[in-house]
């Protein structure tokens, strides 16, 4: 999409830097908007840097200062002939500031290793703008994504539990409206047994058969096991058939955390209401248009079989 304000201010860089004009060896050019005091970067270590760039249309396909990771790139002992990108890549040092432009077709075919996709002009330039912020070793390059990666984590893991703790207050008062009674579990799971079954719950590592429907709070039905409820609900999908039991092996990740701690509640012949939380089900991510980001699911489940 285009980028107008990060334009203006690339532009205003242009102005006001005091540029150096430079060309690689095989002749691509580069302008030095702002030259570092380090070493040019040696085989085998890696350039972290800031690194956008656009289309002639000014698009912007990529900018790594608006990602959770920056760009890093080794540098190599020589580069395939004709990648103008990478061979502006081995002549930068840090804190350098580049800028320049590259075909349309050198850039795909060249650097890409692709065709362009269809839509692009393939008679334009690409116009790149690089900043080094550092250059370190291989090692030392693990180290940064290790640290980021835990920082990555400890976030997502906080919004979790921020969504979390709206969610269980989502369900209480849906469950107050409905004048229902839920247990729950100390994950935040609701659930309410409307038929008790025979024998012990399913446990961890056990391959069970279940029927289910999905619903949101609103009532929305986005799937069944059953097809007469499919049908109901209008999410008959025929190329399903035969609708059949969903056969599921507990702890196994092959389904939403909330369905693999709600599956544990149950023994065979019981029917169950679980209500869970987003954070237990798709999360932030959703899942297809109806289950949107942050959807709190509700299933009604019946264990047929537990082998």
């Amino acid at each position: 999409m285009k980028n107008s304000v990060l334009l203006i201010a690339l532009i205003a860089i242009l102005s006001v830097s005091c540029s150096d004009s430079k060309k690689t060896p095989s002749g691509y050019k580069y302008t030095v908007l702002r030259k570092g005091a380090g070493e040019v970067a040696k085989p085998g270590q890696i350039l972290v840097m800031d690194f956008v760039f656009m289309d002639s249309k000014d698009s912007v396909w990529n900018d790594s200062r608006k990602n959770d990771f920056p760009t890093m790139v080794m540098a190599q002992d020589s580069v395939p002939k004709g990648d103008g990108v990478l061979e502006i890549f081995q002549l930068l040092a840090k804190g350098d500031s580049v800028t320049f432009k590259i075909p349309t077709k050198a850039l795909f075919e060249k650097t890409f290793r692709t065709s362009p996709p269809p839509g692009v002009d393939t008679t334009g330039l690409f116009t790149f703008y690089i900043g080094v912020t550092d250059i370190v070793s291989e090692e030392k390059a693990r180290e940064i994504q290790t640290e980021l990666v835990a920082k990555q984590n400890e976030k997502a893991m906080k919004l979790e539990l921020e969504q979390l703790a709206k969610d269980t207050v989502l369900i209480a008062n849906y469950l107050q409206q409905k004048s229902l009674v839920a247990s729950a579990t100390p994950s935040g799971i609701r659930y309410i047994i409307t038929k008790p079954g025979k024998g012990e719950n399913a446990k961890p590592g056990q391959t069970v058969r279940v029927n289910y429907a999905g619903f949101l709070l609103d009532g929305a039905c986005f799937d069944s096991s059953i097809e007469s409820v499919a049908r109901a609900n209008n999410v008959f999908n025929e190329g399903r058939r035969p609708y059949e039991p969903l056969e599921v092996t507990l702890g196994a990740q092959q389904v939403i955390p909330g369905w693999d701690e709600a599956l544990g509640l149950m023994s065979v012949g019981s029917k169950m209401t679980v209500f869970i939380p987003s954070p237990l089900a798709y999360g932030a991510q959703g899942r297809g248009q109806v289950i949107v980001p942050n959807s709190i699911l509700k299933f009604d489940m019946e264990m047929i079989e537990i082998k």
